[in-house]
């Protein structure tokens, strides 16, 4: 463990109630804790196991527990990121209106594991399809403060977090290897066994995307090394690097809480942004009729904030080759996500839709390699 880890407090036991008083006491909060509900939360994609505790004198939380050693330790290479950037001051520190839900953070030693304790921001969280534009202006700038904040600061090189040479790698490998690029053994294996909705949906993509295309995004996934060093010649800062619907979510205080730092890394600011735009917009649009293209305003407000925030240090001509080459990475990590309608039942309509939207975006990968890689 690293050298904040190393001085955690210690845990036994259960996660009762005799563990939440004593958690709650550790972050100054008083409450008699009555007898603790203990529910499983095995809805969503997350890959940790996480508990449901409620107690009605002492209200709901959420304990996130992360074995010390992981299958993503041969990747990463630096351990379990979301304890260590909390044990290491930086999630308790967010720039307002950020803030993450962790409050307590201990070793539980018999398990050799991390035990994150957080409120329960739950009822915050927007449905998939979802849109409030307030909101996201809000998450925007929120975001815009995080990546002002640690921009090109040498402080950085520090800080635990994932590589951006291994962020790709965590995505386009596997892909690579279920596309019959790479061999599938090592953290490979490990990956495509643990990351649950790549190995359904990434033959559906590859199918969907046709033999020229497929073969286009396989190369982009396989002979990455030119595109990835073009990202790093840009400025990089501090990103959370799963901005997602499911791990936001905006309080009625006017705090954006923002959760599982698993994922955060060294990369271009533009990488947190185009991760949320991918999704939100391309992947799993609102119902509203708009068009991805009609969404630039937000866009503009986000780039506003952060000039605003960064003065002279800021250049656009920079920025938009930042997020041309960083939406390339998400659709490289993310581009099966696309075709997530087609897995199960769906319309005539629904299979024309996703087509449409995936040859759409396979034209904007192309014209992004062509102007800023080639």
């Amino acid at each position: 463990m690293s050298a904040g880890l190393n001085e955690l407090p210690v845990v036994d036991g259960e996660p009762d109630a005799a563990y939440l008083t004593a958690a709650l006491r550790r972050c100054g909060r008083t409450a008699v804790v009555d007898r603790v509900e203990v529910t499983a939360l095995t809805g969503g994609r997350q890959s940790n196991k996480v508990l449901s505790l409620k107690s009605r004198s002492a209200g709901a939380y959420v304990l996130k527990s992360l074995p010390r050693a992981s299958w993503r330790d041969r990747i990463f290479k630096v351990g379990n990121v979301e304890p260590a950037l909390w044990a290491a001051g930086v999630t308790p520190d967010l720039p307002w209106p950020l803030k993450c839900p962790t409050i307590d953070l201990a070793y539980h030693a018999a398990r050799d594991e991390h035990w994150m304790l957080m409120d329960d921001v739950s009822q915050g969280i927007m449905g998939r399809g979802a849109y409030d534009e307030e909101r996201l202006k809000r998450l925007f700038a929120a975001l815009a403060g995080l990546h002002a904040k640690y921009w090109e600061k040498d402080a950085l090189a520090s800080l635990p977090l994932v590589s951006l040479e291994a962020s790709v790698a965590y995505f386009a490998e596997p892909a690579a290897a279920l596309g019959g690029r790479v061999p599938a053994d090592g953290w490979v294996k490990d990956v495509i066994d643990n990351f649950v909705v790549l190995k359904p949906l990434l033959p559906v993509f590859l199918e969907t995307l046709g033999p020229t295309d497929a073969k286009f995004y396989l190369d982009l996934c396989q002979n990455r090394a030119d595109w990835v060093a073009a990202l790093q010649t840009l400025p990089q800062t501090l990103v959370h690097g799963d901005v997602r619907r499911a791990n936001i979510a905006p309080l009625a205080t006017g705090a954006v809480s923002l959760f599982d730092w698993e994922l955060a890394s060294r990369a271009p600011a533009a990488s947190d942004v185009t991760w949320y735009w991918f999704l939100q917009f391309w992947c799993y649009p609102p119902s509203d009729g708009l068009d991805v293209a009609d969404r630039e305003p937000l866009r503009e407000r986000y780039v506003e904030w952060l000039k605003e925030l960064l003065g002279p240090r800021f250049d656009r001509a920079t920025f938009d080759r930042s997020w041309d080459l960083c939406w390339l990475k998400v659709f490289v990590q993310l581009g099966f996500c696309l075709i997530d309608p087609l897995v199960g039942e769906h319309t005539t309509e629904d299979a024309e839709r996703v087509r449409r939207t995936v040859g759409r975006a396979v034209d904007e990968a192309k014209r992004i390699y062509d102007v800023h890689v080639r």
